[in-house]
């Protein structure tokens, strides 16, 4: 439905694109979004409330948008499997020395519920380590769709110590004055624009009564430049004390960030970082900023209705992006955000899968027909023989079309 949708969208456009439209999302996409899965994680190490131990946190959760609900008698039903397994080492074929599974049936009255950004259920799983290396086998199971996402991480448990500093995870919080009890872990370290602040927690642990600490923190843009620089002193007042570096968003424009952290305590230094996403709560998440998006809808947008929009501020940009996807939807009588949602997608994937040096993945020419066709029905692979460089060719039955990709100076090139 989508592919046809696009395609009638497009043809409005001068073929010399080429590069027409469709869309099959796969549910459990492995594109993900700059770094983001299908569904929503946090892995780390925290520590012990009494002992210099670690603790291996698994979080997991899965927005309605990401499931596939099926209508019963007057109600939408959708229903997942969640597992965790966590093995010594890097083998995961043996017996995990943890493992756990959880199952949930999710029931809602509207069908705008089952389009809802947000999870119905948080699944937070504990599980104390040795000294050691690990890896956490996290899997996703859509019941009615019987597609699956698998999430693996490594992580290193280093011997008790008499400091021990644990890893860094975005959080939120409500109250100044009461931290501890406000707090709440972002999963995947997606942040909403629209807070005033967000903050990087960890812990540290001391087998001293009070010990002074140092500290220096950066954040820097997908591009690599600081865009925020701290340091600050203070003491650790308890054996175990959490520190929350307050990060307020006012001055920092949506897209990925990086935080790194210097530690020293005593004579001791220790090296944190951690990514976070800044979104706009109320856009997908595929949309990293709006500068790339506005650009990347080129495809199907001509430049001279959007030439203005690029001079706007950034909340009035946000704005007419909202509008125009929108009332393309309303207008096709589609579900509120689908068109958006895959169009995005593919630029993700494309960007994931065709970048080259120089140039986006969305900006060549398979990235190209990826954005404006959709994935193939078919991806036959040519490597090289005598007398004939490599080629790919995508088929797409019913629209009775195919590309052929030559392999030219580093990338898959669009035949004439």
């Amino acid at each position: 439905m989508i592919r046809t949708i696009v395609l009638i969208i497009l043809c409005v456009l001068p073929l010399n694109s080429i590069l027409q439209c469709q869309g099959r999302p796969d549910l459990f996409d492995e594109a993900g979004v700059k770094g983001l899965p299908v569904f929503r994680y946090n892995i780390f190490r925290s520590l012990t409330k009494t002992e210099n131990d670690f603790i291996l946190n698994i979080h997991a959760e899965i927005p309605n948008e990401r499931l596939q609900f099926r209508k019963k008698d007057s109600v939408y039903e959708a229903s997942y499997t969640v597992a965790s397994a966590v093995f010594r080492g890097d083998d995961t074929g043996g017996i995990p020395l943890f493992q756990k599974t959880e199952i949930r049936d999710i029931s809602v009255a509207e069908y705008k519920q089952t389009q809802s950004p947000r999870s119905e259920y948080h699944h937070n799983f504990k599980f104390t380590a040795e000294p050691g290396e690990y890896t956490v086998v996290l899997t996703m199971r859509d019941e009615n769709t019987k597609k699956k996402h698998i999430v693996k991480k490594q992580l290193e448990f280093p011997k008790s110590s008499d400091i021990v500093v644990s890893d860094i995870r975005m959080v939120f919080w409500t109250d100044d004055n009461d931290f501890e009890n406000t707090y709440s872990d972002l999963i995947n370290n997606v942040v909403e624009k629209e807070n005033d602040f967000t903050g990087a927690l960890f812990e540290m642990f001391t087998s001293k009564k009070i010990t002074d600490f140092e500290l220096r923190y950066r954040i820097l843009n997908s591009s690599g430049t600081v865009v925020y620089d701290d340091k600050f002193e203070g003491k650790i007042k308890d054996r175990l004390q959490l520190q929350v570096l307050k990060i307020p968003l006012e001055n920092l424009l949506a897209g990925n960030y990086r935080i790194e952290m210097d530690l020293i305590i005593g004579r001791k230094k220790f090296i944190r970082d951690t990514v976070f996403y800044l979104r706009w709560g109320d856009l997908s998440l595929n949309v990293s900023d709006i500068d790339s998006a506005l650009e990347q809808m080129l495809y199907i947008a001509e430049y001279d209705s959007m030439k203005n929009v690029f001079k706007m501020p950034e909340e009035e940009k946000k704005v007419w992006f909202k509008d125009y996807w929108n009332g393309l939807e309303t207008s096709l009588n589609l579900k509120s955000n689908s068109l958006m949602e895959e169009y995005f997608r593919r630029v993700a994937y494309a960007n994931l899968h065709y970048s080259v040096p120089q140039k986006e993945g969305w900006k060549t020419d398979m990235g190209k027909v990826l954005c404006m066709m959709g994935d193939p029905d078919e991806i036959q692979s040519y490597p090289f023989a005598k007398n004939q460089k490599p080629y790919e060719v995508w088929i797409y039955y019913d629209l009775n079309v195919q590309y052929i990709f030559d392999y030219v100076g580093g990338e898959h090139r669009l035949r004439k």
